[in-house]
């Protein structure tokens, strides 16, 4: 990756402007618009979340990993499970960079991540603290991969 810094004279003292090139749009591209777009916003250790009749905060550093079935999502954190309703894709995008989707169901969080295996249908298991497990489909798998620098 090439970075170039250019004054700009005709810009505002408090604006910037950011050019990306690229030979093509690619996934880095994406990550790094991404990564741009939430730079200098407010970032909260704690994700809110509403449960019944009540909002609750946990610290997205518990967080071990997100499931969701049908709309139902459970946190699995290190010391609780709290179930509320959403989308995941939603939740992904709270979450921040040291969380990846594994599967259609389910989000780890990659800093509680202690190994991953081969399971019985020949689908990876993500093997996570806590005694918790997460499916990783063949299709998420190569995302991990370069998450984990493999």
């Amino acid at each position: 990756m090439k970075i170039e810094f250019k004054t700009d004279s005709t810009l505002d003292e408090q604006e910037i402007e950011v050019e990306i090139k690229a030979a093509q749009k690619s996934e880095a591209v994406n990550n790094l618009i991404s990564y741009l777009h939430k730079f200098g916003k407010k970032r909260y250790d704690l994700l809110p979340i509403k449960v019944e009749d009540c909002i609750v905060t946990i610290k997205r550093t518990e967080i071990i990993k997100v499931e969701i079935q049908a709309t139902d999502i459970t946190f699995y954190t290190t010391g609780n499970i709290i179930k509320t309703t959403g989308r995941l894709y939603q939740v992904l995008e709270k979450l921040g960079d040291s969380f990846i989707q594994v599967s259609k169901h389910g989000i780890i969080n990659i800093n509680f991540l202690e190994s991953i295996e081969v399971g019985f249908s020949g689908n990876m298991i993500a093997l996570l603290k806590n005694n918790l497990k997460a499916d990783v489909s063949r299709l998420y798998l190569p995302a991990l991969k370069r998450e984990l620098g493999l």
